[in-house]
């Protein structure tokens, strides 16, 4: 059974960014502008290696999650801290939304197990959404000194993560409920996958569209805080994973990098921007009396996702999707 609709997304060749390509950055601005998901095309690169070690990380996360329920639970992620940043959850946990009361933020000092201890250098090697951003900045016509990198030091605090996902096999008579459709909070996300599953809503239409995987390609999406700094010039799109209409669904193992932009700076749009034929925005989060700071706007969302209940057309939904009037949940 062929899948439908399929995204139509713009593949992008980092390596082509890297020399200059003027084609290549104006394509780049394009597929952030208009559909905020693309193809990252990293063969021929100087990070043409990382596909190849993310089939060590794959093989990570698979002895990860095969250890016991008790070993993974030593890293229960509600006991780890209310940002769902580090640990583990369980199947089902937070089905349906939990209330922040019920939740349990306890500082705690994180002992690697023995698997990530050996493969830290596999999570520390590359930089890869540097470029595009430095490549999205001069669309944008910042100056060198307003560079959305300026934003995503390493140097200072950011809630950046690496998230490995294993999402559990289900005949096709017993699939489930997709997972709630969002928007990512934080600036890019960049997903390593060799399973179908991903869905994409693209602006103006109502059809799930179904995102296949490439191979030497990773998927990269646009964020809400992405969104926010440039006035709504490039674009977050709505998605969630799920099962193929009336397929079962398969065993899904994915890595997910999510950059997101330093703790203090403020999610509103930056000044400066110039995009011929093209206006920014002026919002912030749609509440011009105030503005959070990235950290509280991550604070945020995630109090939404954790929510016993939510009004659609509700500030709350507008974090939790990205859009004033909650479509898709």
């Amino acid at each position: 059974m062929e899948l439908s609709p399929i995204a139509n997304l713009q593949t992008i060749h980092y390596g082509r960014l890297s020399d200059g390509d003027k084609d290549e950055a104006a394509k780049l601005f394009k597929a952030a502008n208009v559909d905020g998901f693309f193809y990252l095309h990293l063969q021929g690169s100087a990070f043409a290696a990382l596909t190849e070690d993310i089939e060590d990380v794959f093989a990570l996360s698979k002895a990860l999650f095969d250890l016991s329920e008790e070993e993974k639970l030593r890293y229960d992620i509600d006991m780890l801290g209310k940002l769902k940043l580090n640990g583990y959850k369980p199947v089902g946990r937070n089905f349906g939304g939990m209330s922040a009361r019920a939740i349990l933020s306890l500082p705690a000092t994180v002992t690697a197990s023995s698997g990530v201890k050996g493969n830290r250098d596999g999570f520390e090697s590359y930089t890869v959404l540097n470029l595009l951003l430095s490549s999205l900045s001069t669309s944008l016509g910042l100056p060198p000194e307003a560079s959305l990198t300026r934003l995503h030091r390493n140097s200072a605090p950011s809630p950046d993560i690496l998230r490995l996902l294993h999402y559990l096999p289900q005949p096709a008579s017993e699939t489930g409920t997709p997972q709630t459709p969002h928007t990512d909070l934080g600036s890019l996300t960049l997903l390593c996958t060799k399973s179908p599953g991903l869905q994409v809503l693209a602006p103006h239409s109502k059809e799930w569209a179904h995102v296949l995987t490439k191979a030497g390609c990773a998927i990269v999406n646009i964020g809400d805080g992405l969104s926010l700094l440039t006035g709504n010039l490039l674009h977050s799109c709505l998605h969630r994973v799920g099962p193929p209409p009336g397929r079962a669904m398969e065993e899904r193992y994915s890595l997910a990098y999510l950059q997101r932009t330093e703790d203090d700076v403020r999610m509103e749009t930056l000044p400066g921007i110039k995009v011929s034929g093209i206006d920014a925005g002026s919002s912030s989060d749609g509440n011009a009396a105030e503005v959070y700071t990235s950290k509280g706007w991550l604070e945020k969302k995630f109090g939404m996702l954790r929510r016993e209940t939510w009004k659609e057309g509700s500030e709350g939904a507008k974090i939790l999707t990205g859009r004033a009037d909650g479509i898709g949940v």
